[in-house]
Parts: structure tokens; sequence; C-alpha cells
């Protein structure tokens, strides 16, 4: 017993200062630019050694990235769970809906963050890479619930998706923006109900 609550405070520890040390880099990336910020600048800033460093992350890319954007397949699971009972479009909609109020509840994190990877070139590519890995993981559970009358279901389902990702991302570039005074749920309603795709 003793153990396993020592593990959970290690845990607990480990996950507060992964937490710390993320706050502070991205407030460096924010304020200075991701390329222009060394893992030193950001030790120094977090009074820790680079050894420390990097029993937390593997390099600064991953200070960005961490374990908060979701896979592939979490992506897919969490479509999975709206898709029953909803028009493709809005099952879509209901998904990163989840997202959205999820990032308004750690709405400075993530605002730094989507500033960091919309101005630096190598992450936004990264960032891109996952859009391609969920359009693959989703393409086959819509297109089989694309209207028959639509002569190619994995085409509809392929520009679906990536109409939502890109509608999710102006919201998203809009929220990040200092300025925004909206929520980023409200956001995505708002962009997400400019749209519609017949037979879906």
């Amino acid at each position: 017993m003793r153990e396993t609550t020592a593990s959970g405070l290690r845990m607990k520890t480990r996950q507060a200062v992964t937490e710390a040390l993320t706050d502070t880099a991205l407030g460096l990336f924010d304020t200075n630019g991701f390329d222009q910020v060394t893992v030193a600048d950001i030790v120094a800033a977090a009074g820790i050694s680079q050894r420390s460093f990097f029993r937390y992350f593997t390099n600064k890319e991953d200070v960005v990235f961490g374990d908060r954007i979701p896979s592939a397949p979490e992506v897919r699971e969490a479509l999975l769970e709206h898709l029953d009972g909803r028009p493709v479009w809005d099952a879509l909609h209901a998904t990163f809906r989840v997202g959205a109020l999820q990032m308004d509840e750690d709405t400075g994190h993530w605002k730094r963050a989507t500033r960091v990877i919309c101005h630096t070139p190598g992450l936004r590519a990264r960032y891109l890479e996952k859009h391609l890995a969920w359009t693959d993981a989703l393409v086959p559970e819509i297109a089989p619930r694309i209207d028959p009358v639509v002569p190619d279901p994995a085409l509809q389902a392929q520009t679906m998706i990536n109409t939502a990702l890109g509608c999710f991302d102006v919201a998203l570039m809009r929220w990040s923006d200092n300025g925004a005074e909206h929520s980023l749920v409200t956001l995505v309603d708002e962009v997400f109900g400019f749209v519609r795709f017949p037979h879906a």
C-alpha cells in the first residue's frame, strides 16, 4: 500500500514539474520566438539543470506538443462517440467541440501553444502531420456513413474531415489572438455553422 501511495505521489510531483517547465518554456517561446530560445534559456528561467530538463522532455518540440494533443486513435474514439444518430458533419462538429471545451479549461496554456505553433514553420509542419494521421483514421469511419447517392464516399469523407480541421484551426487561431473576446467553443460553433454538406 505504501509503495502504491509513494508511486502516486511521485507521479503527481512529475506532473507538476512537467507543467511548470511547460509553462516557463511556452512563455519564453511566445515572447521571444521558438527558434530563438534554447534549452539553456529554459532551464535558466526554470532554475533547473539541463540534465533535469531531459528527464522530462526529449527536445524543445516535445515541450510544445507533449502528450496533450490527441493521437489519431484518440480522435477516432472521440468521433465514434458522436456518430450514432447524428449526420456526419454534426458528429465532426461535436467531436471538435469537446476538444474546444477542454482547451477552454486551460486557456493560458493552449493560447500560448497555438501562437507558438502557428508562428514556427517546423512546429506547424509537425501539427499538419497530425492532421494527416487524423484524416487517415477517420475516413474509414465516415465514408460508410455517406449517402450511397454520392459516387465517391471516401472523397467526400476526406473533404469533410479536412474542412472540419480547417474550421477548427480558423477558430483556434482567432481564439489564440490576445484580443479574442469569445471562448474557443463559441468560435468553433460559429465557424462550423458556416458549412453544410449535402448527402452526409
